[in-house]
């Protein structure tokens, strides 16, 4: 590769960098043993834990999210609920919020209806059918979220107070929420498009190794040749072992016959 695709490489390494962004602490997360959350102390409760468990209690819903796309013209679509938050006791004398979606808002709704029966009415059971199984983490709540939580309790002065200093103390800035469903498909797109960026970067050495090398190649080729300088060597012919024999002077004749008698 004989330049680095910068075009190519600044988006690709943009996009992997902010996917692991994304989804790498929450990976990190899902790897650690998931603890009930029903067993939790109130010391125990924090954020970064990996847990589950079933809901079988829910004081009710604090905030909705809403959703909406918004048009070219500046007009938008009506909003449509996308996510329930709901109030769950935890520990000895906490609570915390727990993300819902519209696919479990009846069994969350059903949860609801069984803990305020049980709340309201001493002869009332909790319903044994009335839960829902949930594996996730927990996580610091949305400012703006926890704003609502606390007010939820004010309003209803559930602590027969609605002074947010007292109330602060056990109704923890904590949200349980599920693992994305796209946290592998993202993980591998974040480390697909590192290692594209890692690619080009051997590529490209690789090239500049063999065009140095090459570039070598081509100067001592145009030197003229010599003999590898060697102190103190000399060079004979080899013997052969033949003694030639001994020379007779001239006569002056071509044909020198020998003489006769």
């Amino acid at each position: 590769m004989k330049r680095l695709p910068i075009g190519v490489m600044v988006p690709t390494l943009v996009i992997g960098i902010m996917a692991l962004f994304m989804v790498l602490p929450e990976f990190f997360i899902s790897l650690k043993k998931p603890v009930d959350f029903n067993m939790l102390t109130d010391a125990e409760i924090k954020s970064g834990l990996h847990v589950e468990g079933d809901v079988y209690l829910i004081l009710d819903t604090f905030a909705t999210e809403e959703t909406y796309t918004k048009n070219s013209d500046g007009s938008r679509t009506p909003s449509k609920v996308s996510g329930y938050y709901y109030i769950i006791p935890v520990g000895e004398e906490s609570y915390i919020g727990i993300e819902g979606s519209v696919d479990n808002r009846s069994a969350f709704k059903a949860i609801d209806d069984s803990t305020w029966a049980w709340l309201t009415d001493a002869a009332a059971d909790l319903d044994p059918n009335a839960y829902y199984h949930y594996e996730g983490y927990i996580e610091e709540m949305d400012e703006e979220l926890y704003q609502y939580f606390v007010e939820w309790f004010q309003d209803m002065e559930w602590f027969e107070t609605t002074d947010a200093a007292q109330i602060t103390p056990y109704a923890l800035p904590l949200m349980i929420k599920p693992m994305s469903p796209g946290l592998m498909p993202l993980l591998i797109i974040g480390f697909a498009m590192i290692a594209l960026n890692v690619l080009f970067v051997v590529l490209h050495m690789n090239y500049k190794k063999k065009a140095k090398a090459a570039k070598a190649a081509a100067v001592s080729s145009d030197e003229p040749w010599a003999p590898p300088a060697s102190a103190g060597t000399t060079y004979s012919a080899p013997d052969t072992g033949y003694t030639p024999p001994p020379s007779t002077p001239a006569s002056g004749d071509p044909w020198d016959a020998p003489d006769k008698q």
